[in-house]
């Protein structure tokens, strides 16, 4: 059993909330925000709560937190956690930045505790299947990669502000496709990118080369008509293309029907699915807490989070500079 303490109580949070409390691994011992009559409706039991993020860390009786906060609280919590040595799941993105997320690794390493970052769209069925045909030789040799984002309408708050955020629709819904395609391609080796206004960036285009000799690319926007989000996935092979329906379109009721489409000998196979976003996260935020109370390597690490941030990085540079960078 692992004690947790949870920071954060919007949207995400809520979510997070809802898995906790699903593992018998876990008990909530505390819950975190600045809204009191949130953390009033959200409560239960002997679960105590504070709206003081830095006061709260303070407390013995946890042993892990999970920080579901704007991007610019990540690192200095996540650091005042590690130091005092609890293990800590962070929402994506990781940090604001690549020297934030080794600043998070280190401190991690110096206290031996664990850092994690929720990924929650690698556990989507549809992704970890098209994952598996990629590894059996299904679709036979790896080509491209196409990944879809488009909303119908910017997202609020915080996120509007780029202090907070760490930039645009790349640095917020923009984080998944880039972990996505890291997962589905493997290694990258250059980006290039296209951005309307970058570090403020409302629509952005992003190529990712694989050392494999596949091409990645990310075409994302928020410019879409109202009730829009299409996050479909494509993944072409030398034997077999196959499309996943969009993890969060079924979510927002955007799209219906099969979750998974094969075509290959002429014909296409339709796959139905009934994984959601919100079972994905689910398990993203479980199999974390788990793996670290059963001493195991949890399945994505600040290794893996800083890898989404060097590309992000990497994307910034290549639209303002207007090149191909290098990684």
């Amino acid at each position: 059993m692992i004690r947790v303490l949870l920071l954060g109580l919007g949207e995400i949070g809520q979510f997070h909330l809802a898995a906790l409390r699903s593992s018998p691994t876990v008990e909530l011992v505390g819950l975190c925000d600045l809204d009191a009559g949130l953390l009033e409706r959200s409560a239960r039991g002997n679960e105590w709560t504070s709206t003081d993020y830095t006061q709260v860390l303070e407390q013995e009786t946890f042993d892990a937190v999970d920080i579901c906060l704007p991007h610019h609280l990540h690192r200095p919590l996540a650091i005042q956690a590690l130091t005092s040595g609890r293990h800590v799941l962070l929402e994506k993105p990781m940090a604001l930045n690549v020297t934030e997320c080794d600043q998070i690794i280190s401190v991690a390493e110096q206290n031996e505790v664990v850092v994690g970052v929720s990924h929650n769209q690698l556990f989507y069925e549809p992704h970890v299947q098209i994952r598996q045909m990629l590894d059996d030789g299904l679709l036979g040799d790896l080509r491209a990669i196409r990944a879809r984002l488009a909303i119908g309408g910017k997202y609020g708050s915080w996120r509007n502000d780029p202090a907070q955020a760490g930039g645009g629709l790349l640095m917020d819904a923009g984080v998944h496709r880039t972990y996505l395609l890291c997962m589905l391609g493997g290694e990258v080796s250059s980006v290039l990118a296209f951005m309307d206004s970058p570090r403020t960036e409302t629509s952005y285009t992003l190529i990712m080369e694989f050392t494999n000799g596949a091409i990645g690319t990310i075409d994302a926007t928020y410019h879409g008509p109202e009730g829009l989000f299409d996050d479909r996935v494509e993944v072409v092979g030398t034997r077999a293309l196959v499309e996943a329906t969009g993890c969060e379109a079924l979510f927002e009721n955007f799209a219906t029907g099969a979750g998974l489409r094969v075509w290959s000998n002429g014909s296409w196979d339709s796959h139905e699915t009934t994984d959601t976003w919100d079972a994905s996260v689910k398990r993203s935020v479980v199999a974390f807490f788990e793996a670290v109370a059963q001493g195991e390597k949890p399945p994505v690490d600040g290794r893996i989070g800083r890898q989404v941030l060097e590309i992000t990085e990497a994307a910034y540079t290549s639209a303002i500079e207007g090149r191909r960078v290098l990684l």
